[in-house]
């Protein structure tokens, strides 16, 4: 008996110890993260899921960038691992519409009126127009602030 409690004491620690922290984030969105202790260097999982922006050694900001999982290893200044983040893109928010229609899938954000956005799996063709549309506007804003400079 004793050695049934000491096995379950022993395996209730090491998931305890192996267990990391999470973050949720919405794809296309920027959630800040305040770590436990002073961070020297962050390594990203899968920089095609999520990014971070390095705000100090204690803030972060993590972009959402397609759905999936992937972690942050968080080390200090000796190189001592101090943390693994786990970070969960999810996809969809509450305004978002998908429309399928036969094989295609089309994605609207309907916040006051339903307009196209970008959304990883949709139509090809609705997809390469609407980012097109996204690359002319960033391009007329980035000639503008030049200009005005």
């Amino acid at each position: 008996m004793r050695m049934f409690f000491l096995s379950m004491a022993m395996s209730l620690a090491a998931a305890t110890a192996a267990r990391a922290d999470q973050v949720w984030v919405t794809m296309d969105q920027v959630a800040p993260y305040a770590f436990k202790q002073e961070v020297d260097q962050i390594v990203v999982g899968n920089p095609g899921i999520a990014d971070i922006t390095v705000r100090d050694k204690n803030n972060v900001l993590i972009f959402g960038k397609a759905p999936g999982v992937t972690n942050l290893f968080l080390f200090d200044s000796e190189g001592k691992e101090i943390e693994n983040l786990i970070v969960r893109v999810r996809s969809v928010g509450a305004e978002m519409l998908t429309f399928h229609r036969g094989g295609q899938r089309h994605t609207y954000n309907c916040m006051t009126y339903c307009e196209p956005t970008i959304t990883i799996g949709d139509n090809e063709a609705t997809f390469g127009v609407v980012t097109q549309q996204v690359q002319q506007k960033y391009q007329q804003a980035t000639a503008a602030n030049t200009q005005a400079e």
